[in-house]
Parts: structure tokens; C-alpha cells; sequence
């Protein structure tokens, strides 16, 4: 593969903004086709090795990647990842790109795509749980989608990494202007748009301070490992996933729940290909919307293909 094009973080910003990601992602998820599990093997304590392949029309497509939750505490990210893009019909490499930098981009992509559709149009607040690289990414996305948010509430694992997060730079202008604090987890809960993006093996959600109408978006657990919200939050939301199978096979806040027989996956109320086809979504201005995204192959596989394809 020597001699391949490769596309670092830079070069993939540089032809795909999050505004057309969002979009990329849009009509990409109305026909997603069959969808190819992904392998995961456990390195040791919340670390994890994921091998995840896609095929469409357009493509053929693997990332590998590592999560290594000590990492941040060397100075190193806390995912490493390396994607491998061919073309479908002669299934020859085409290119390769930085797989972490896809997943920063995809992931807050879809979250606020499923935003777009079933948050309240009237939305002013959003509240952020995480101050990690997702937590910056669901900030960018959310206010492509929800432009009219005027307060930003952070709430991270120490009251110092909220302090941190609202005072970088980076995040300041991201805001553009907008109020931007660190908040108590009650206050970012009671936010009008909710994200959830931390790795938390338990709940950091609180239920009762979830306001009625609000939407909750969770990105923070792929296994049972980790889980962001309490049962009672689920029973109280119309629930959507970004696909049933993968939800059911990897979503740990949804998994213990329904294990415990506190909620069932028969309660989902779509998926993202419905919501993106207008056949579900929200139904009442008081209805609690929840979105819990485990994160699928293919997205990478949409964007990779369009960051090749406009370079």
C-alpha cells in the first residue's frame, strides 16, 4: 500500500466540515444495506481492540481501533485508530485515513443529525457530559443543527476539567459567543438538548432533572462495560437507536436495562435510516427523545468515501 494517499486530521477537515457531514451522513443513512458486525477483543481493564468493516456501492472499507482509557494520562489520545479505503468494484486500495479523526468527525455527526430530526426546533440550551475530543465534536455539531442555542452547560468528571474545557480556547470559539459554563450535572441535564459523551460505567445522567421535551443524545458506551443513563430515564424517553442489532449486541446502558427487565428493546421507537426517511420521530412538544448511537461502520465508510471522492 505503499504510495496510497493519506488522509491525516488536517486533510480531512480540509474537504469535509461538520455542516457536510451531517448531510454526507443524511442521505447516506436512508439506504444503508446490509450492515457487517464488528470484532471486538478485550486488551485488559476498559481498554479494547475494534475491527470494523463496511461495503456499499460506493465502497469498501476497514478501521482498526485502539482504546486505551490510561492513555490521557500520558499525554496520548484516548482512541488510535487507521482506516483502509477501496475501491468496490476491483476492491483495490484507494487510500488511507487517520481512523480517529473520522471517528471525531462521524460520531457528533450523527448524533446531531438524529438531533436534527426529533429535538424541539425551539431549543436554546445544550448540555454537554464529557470534556473530552466527543465532547468538542457534539458542540461543533449540535449548534450546525440547533444554530438558535444560546447557553452552552459542561459538566465534566471533576468540577477542574469543566473549568478547563469552557476556558480552552478552541472551545471558546466553537461557542462563537454564546454563554458557555461549567454547570452541575443538574444543570446540564435540565438542558433543552442533552449529550452524552463520556466513558462512565455508571450513570452520570440524572433523570429527574431531564426536562420534559428535552432530547438526550448518548455516545459514551459500546459494550456493558459502560453505561451514561439510568433505566428510569429510558422508560420515561422514546428511545431511537443509530441500528437495533448493533444497539442490542453493544449498547450497555440499553443491554442492563433490559437484562435487569427494567426496559425492553421492544420499546424502540426507530432507528436513524427511519428517522432520516421522516417514518418515526418525535410526536409530542412534551415527549422525551432519546438517541443512543453505539457507532456503525458504514458511517466511517460514507465519509471516507466523500473526503476521497471531493480531494
Amino acid at each position: 500500500m505503499t504510495g496510497l494517499p493519506h488522509f491525516d486530521a488536517d486533510a480531512i477537515r480540509s474537504v469535509m466540515d461538520m455542516a457536510s457531514c451531517i448531510e454526507a451522513l443524511r442521505a447516506g443513512s436512508r439506504q444503508l444495506g446490509e450492515l457487517h458486525p464488528r470484532a471486538h477483543v478485550p486488551l485488559g481493564p476498559g481498554s479494547d481492540f475494534l475491527m470494523m468493516p463496511a461495503v456499499s456501492p460506493a465502497g469498501i472499507g476497514v478501521k482498526v481501533v485502539n482504546v486505551v482509557p490510561d492513555n490521557p494520562a500520558r499525554g496520548l489520545p484516548l482512541i488510535h485508530g487507521f482506516y483502509l479505503y477501496c475501491d468496490r468494484e476491483t476492491g483495490v486500495p484507494t487510500a488511507t485515513l487517520d481512523g480517529s479523526a473520522l471517528t471525531t468527525l462521524r460520531t457528533p455527526a450523527a448524533s446531531a443529525l438524529a438531533a436534527d430530526v426529533v429535538a424541539r426546533p425551539d431549543a436554546t440550551s445544550l448540555g454537554i457530559f464529557g470534556t473530552g475530543i466527543q465532547a468538542r465534536g457534539h458542540l461543533e455539531a449540535m449548534l450546525v443543527v440547533r444554530p438558535d442555542v444560546d447557553e452552552v452547560v459542561v459538566c465534566g468528571r471533576t468540577t477542574a476539567s469543566s473549568d478547563a474545557f469552557v476556558a480552552d480556547d478552541g472551545v471558546v470559539a466553537l461557542a462563537g459567543g454564546r454563554r458557555l459554563v461549567a454547570g452541575t450535572p443538574d444543570e446540564a441535564a435540565a438542558c433543552d438538548v442533552v449529550c452524552g459523551c463520556t466513558t462512565s460505567v455508571e450513570p452520570v445522567v440524572p433523570t429527574d432533572a431531564v426536562r420534559d421535551g428535552a432530547h438526550v443524545g448518548l455516545v459514551g458506551s459500546y459494550s456493558t462495560a459502560r453505561r451514561e443513563v439510568a433505566p428510569d430515564l429510558l422508560r420515561r424517553s422514546s428511545v431511537f437507536v443509530d441500528d437495533r442489532g448493533a444497539a442490542a449486541d453493544e449498547a450497555g446502558d440499553l443491554i442492563l436495562a433490559a437484562e435487569a427487565g427494567e426496559w425492553s428493546f421492544d420499546a424502540v421507537a426507530g432507528d436513524l435510516a427511519e428517522l432520516c426517511l421522516g417514518t418515526a420521530g418525535r410526536t409530542a412538544d412534551d415527549e422525551v427523545t432519546l438517541f443512543k448511537s453505539v457507532g456503525l461502520a458504514v458511517w466511517d465508510l460514507i465519509v471516507a468515501g466523500a473526503v476521497v471522492q471531493t480531494a
